[in-house]
């Protein structure tokens, strides 16, 4: 428990790495680029990502930006991939990530999607304006001025020592790995400092602490962007809804292997509860324990909804998605022909280049895509290294094509995992 109703659930000398908890933390370089300088959050970002521009096969990639970026509406697709020490150097760097990966699989502004794509493409944006590396930058910038000493970026490798280790849900440890988008996912903070970073975002400001940003800014950071089907909003880094007395509340959770946490907040209370766990299946508990506590100082709490995207609902075939489809698939470094047919409501099936047509199974609508999940091996280099066979299909209607991604996946998400993104384009051919 802290101060000032800000509290940090399983305070502990050793920082853990909170998922990504720490994608909050962006908002003050998307708002202050330099010393005195001006927003970013309205403009094209491309302008500021000279070699890793981001590319616009199902829409323009000007219409991005930054603010589309952190709230997870931009178009760019999900993305998960973990490095073992000894797959380190499999790990791209930030700009050959953003050639490989950086491409919209939908309009932007139309759909919300997870995208730590969407956060590398940040901290790049970031760097380059600064000419600074991301975690030096997050230190001088961030966590020093908030006097935020158990917090520190990944690539401070002498102090990976006092982190906590993650574990499995069977109780056995997880190697210590890295990701494929360390600006999303390579912060370790302990509970004390991200208590008092809640207390920041509450405009509750310590002594100790210099002023990053002004009140108006911080109002700016959990301004909604993208306002999904139950009323939650994104925001830049974070999720906003209310209590049924209309309350605002704002929160992220957080996963990886090994990792699972929640962060609430009520401004208009300064009531704040945080929840870091380093066990995989950690989310039960984690909101348990921060629903209990906040309960206690407020009755008419209830967890609110998390998602801004549309719940699955079985998928009825129309006449929009009906009939035979050819186009394309990239990224990856590879583009390949691909066609699907869907037949009815329950029957579509999935061709990649030359390989075998594959049935897709477990077809269901979300809002106005359709999803699946088919089979086959996609003709790259991480797909094929990583045995990612089981592909997860989203498209949306875009004019007159399909368009969207294919998600190359494998792996246990409770210990080691990946999910590749490539962007379908597709043309009705009958």
């Amino acid at each position: 428990m802290g101060q000032s109703r800000g509290w940090a659930e399983g305070d502990v000398p050793d920082s853990i790495q909170p998922g990504v908890h720490h994608k909050t933390v962006h908002g003050r370089r998307a708002r202050d680029p330099g010393r005195g300088g001006h927003g970013l959050s309205g403009r094209s970002r491309n302008r500021y990502l000279s070699n890793s521009s981001i590319k616009g096969t199902n829409s323009n990639a000007n219409d991005v930006t930054v603010r589309l970026l952190g709230a997870h509406a931009s178009g760019l697709p999900v993305m998960f991939e973990e490095y073992f020490q000894k797959e380190a150097e499999l790990a791209l760097s930030p700009d050959a990530l953003l050639r490989e990966y950086g491409r919209l699989a939908y309009p932007p502004g139309s759909c919300y999607e997870y995208s730590n794509i969407a956060f590398a493409a940040l901290g790049a944006l970031a760097s380059n304006l600064t000419g600074t590396d991301f975690g030096t930058l997050m230190t001088q910038r961030v966590l020093a001025p908030l006097g935020l000493h158990d917090s520190f970026f990944g690539t401070n490798v002498s102090r990976l020592r006092t982190s906590a280790a993650r574990y499995d849900p069977l109780g056995n440890p997880i190697p210590y790995y890295t990701t494929s988008t360390p600006a999303s996912g390579e912060l370790y903070a302990s509970s004390h400092d991200l208590a008092r970073f809640a207390m920041f975002n509450m405009k509750i400001h310590w002594k100790d602490q210099s002023r990053i940003l002004d009140n108006r800014w911080i109002d700016e950071l959990h301004k909604p962007v993208y306002v999904g089907p139950s009323g939650v909003a994104t925001t830049f880094g974070w999720f906003s809804g209310q209590l049924k007395s209309g309350v605002p509340v704002v929160f992220k959770n957080g996963g990886q292997p090994g990792v699972a946490t929640i962060m609430y907040m009520i401004p208009s209370e300064q009531l704040a509860c945080l929840v870091l766990t380093n066990r995989s299946d950690g989310r039960e508990l984690a909101y348990r324990v921060c629903n209990q506590v906040l309960a206690s100082y407020l009755p008419e709490w209830h967890q609110p909804e998390e998602t801004s995207g549309h719940s699955p609902s079985p998928f009825v075939v129309t006449p929009k998605f009906g009939g035979r489809w050819r186009g394309t698939l990239t990224d990856g470094g590879t583009e390949m022909p691909a066609g699907l047919n869907i037949v009815s409501s329950d029957s579509a099936f999935l061709a990649l280049g030359d390989k075998p047509v594959e049935t897709t199974t477990g077809m269901q609508s979300e809002g106005a895509a359709f999803t699946g999940t088919s089979a086959g091996l996609i003709e790259s280099r991480g797909a094929i290294r990583a045995g990612a066979r089981t592909l997860k299909i989203k498209l949306i209607p875009h004019g007159d094509r399909l368009v969207g991604r294919v998600l190359a996946t494998a792996g246990d998400p409770n210990f080691k995992n990946v999910m590749l993104p490539y962007v379908l384009t597709l043309n009705r051919i009958g």
